[in-house]
């Protein structure tokens, strides 16, 4: 799939076995389903820069792209979550955002979040880091292609625009990454044989200065 048509990508990296079992060791446990704001762990950080090296040599991402955002999810048997479709708006930031075009304030776990404006959320990249196989059967991300060109959508006019693009399934071995445009539609099922699916999720910006601060910016 290319990048700038479909919105998704899956490559393979150089991340090593050895980060990516640190990685594992360190970042998950069993009777949580995911974790926030782990660009000021060390070896996230690390995970970062190499990601962005990486991406950057092969155009992916600008040489001064930022990553913004580093996020933990783990599908496991007593957390074997779902998600409808939708598109990933809502980013963290150093306060609470005050600038026009900035909206829907709010803090999670004592954090500020706000959905940035349609041209900010454009130059976001989520690169989704693969901990380990995932199949059709462990819950794997589900992408209709194309339709991070259409904007910021209502709830009503998801269903349509799926029906429209259709879906493809995700699916990646360890190691791999799936590069996404957060404006892209996704959703994942539960798991049907649940065990683990642990994903490293970062966001990157390659975009102009903005008016507000993030929370981080690696």
């Amino acid at each position: 799939m290319n990048l700038a048509n479909h919105g998704f990508a899956i490559r393979q990296t150089s991340v090593s076995e050895d980060i990516l079992n640190q990685l594992r060791r360190t970042l998950f446990h069993e009777d949580c389903a995911g974790e926030r704001s782990l660009l000021d762990e060390p070896l996230v950080r690390e995970t970062a820069l190499i990601l962005k090296q990486e991406l950057s040599a092969v155009g992916n991402l600008y040489a001064a792209a930022i990553a913004i955002q580093a996020i933990a999810f783990n599908k496991t048997a007593s957390k074997n979550w779902k998600v409808a479709w939708h598109q990933d708006l809502m980013f963290p930031f150093a306060n609470r955002v005050t600038s026009q075009g900035f909206d829907l304030p709010s803090i999670k776990q004592g954090i500020h979040y706000a959905m940035p404006p349609e041209s900010v959320l454009e130059q976001l990249l989520a690169v989704r880091l693969h901990l380990d196989d995932w199949d059709a059967t462990n819950g794997p991300l589900r992408i209709s292609p194309g339709t991070h060109l259409a904007g910021i959508l209502k709830t009503a006019e998801i269903s349509n625009i799926v029906t429209n693009h259709g879906e493809i399934t995700a699916l990646a071995r360890k190691g791999d990454a799936l590069l996404m445009r957060p404006l892209t539609l996704h959703t994942s099922s539960q798991a049907t044989e649940p065990k683990h699916r642990r994903v490293l999720h970062f966001v990157y910006y390659s975009g102009n200065t903005i008016s507000e601060t993030w929370h981080r910016a690696i």
